[in-house]
């Protein structure tokens, strides 16, 4: 499974679909007068589709680092429970069927990794593999660590709890983050849809007044300037409220 590319689902795909149309039909109105201008906006539609899908991805490569926070703890029990480390994994793959759906990304890895591990294949390639795909710190950390101490015989419980650890207070961190932004984040979607509230309630109370803009060369470019300055807000916006740790 590759986590540096998206599929959109069916449902997600056509919300996306009806979001973008009745952007561009409004953009198209507003600022140009007609909703067939909105066509226009077309040449967004790859940006747009584009940020869509990373936005989908680092949602799913953050829930996918918290399922793995919680194999690896479940993992850290059953070795603690006596099992060896091929057993005390499989151990840990079958208690998180009790946690998440049959689609979730984690129990797919496990069923990969039981088929692998069947022919031989060692966890702590299998780890390392699963931390090259994702992409992410934590595993990649985990699975480095997990191979040294392995192989010097060093204490694969401490080493399981404190990884489980350093994840857990680093999700619970963006937890905090996430909230603290939550605020600002509906400020940030009031502030952009002001302008369009204005414009479009301009535009009913008083349905000529955008007329001088629409018609002519020098308002069109005007509008342009307008739509382009807007996108920029946008942009800046967007990119002020990514926070990355």
């Amino acid at each position: 499974m590759n986590y540096d590319k998206y599929t959109f689902r069916r449902r997600e795909m056509i919300s996306f679909l009806i979001a973008v149309t009745v952007l561009f039909l409004l953009i198209g109105k507003l600022f140009f007068g007609t909703f067939l201008a909105g066509g226009l906006c077309i040449v967004f539609f790859p940006f747009l589709w584009k940020k869509k899908k990373k936005q989908l991805l680092e949602k799913r490569k953050k829930q996918l680092v918290k399922e793995f926070k919680d194999l690896i703890l479940s993992f850290g029990a059953s070795l603690k429970a006596g099992y060896s480390i091929e057993n005390a994994f499989l151990e840990a793959c079958r208690d998180l069927t009790y946690l998440y759906d049959a689609s979730a990304d984690i129990l797919q890895e496990c069923q990969s990794m039981k088929r692998q591990m069947e022919n031989h294949i060692s966890l702590e390639a299998l780890l390392n593999d699963l931390g090259e795909r994702s992409r992410m710190t934590d595993i990649m950390d985990f699975a480095k660590v997990f191979a040294t101490a392995k192989k010097s015989g060093g204490d694969l419980n401490a080493m399981i709890a404190n990884t489980a650890d350093v994840i857990g207070q680093k999700i619970e961190l963006l937890a905090e983050i996430d909230v603290m932004l939550t605020g600002k984040k509906m400020e940030q979607r009031i502030m952009l849809l002001i302008p369009l509230f204005i414009m479009g309630y301009i535009s009913l109370t008083s349905p000529g007044y955008f007329m001088p803009l629409y018609q002519n060369p020098m308002g069109i470019l005007i509008m342009s300037a307008c739509l382009l300055l807007y996108a920029t807000a946008y942009l800046l916006s967007e990119k002020i409220m990514e926070i990355h740790i």
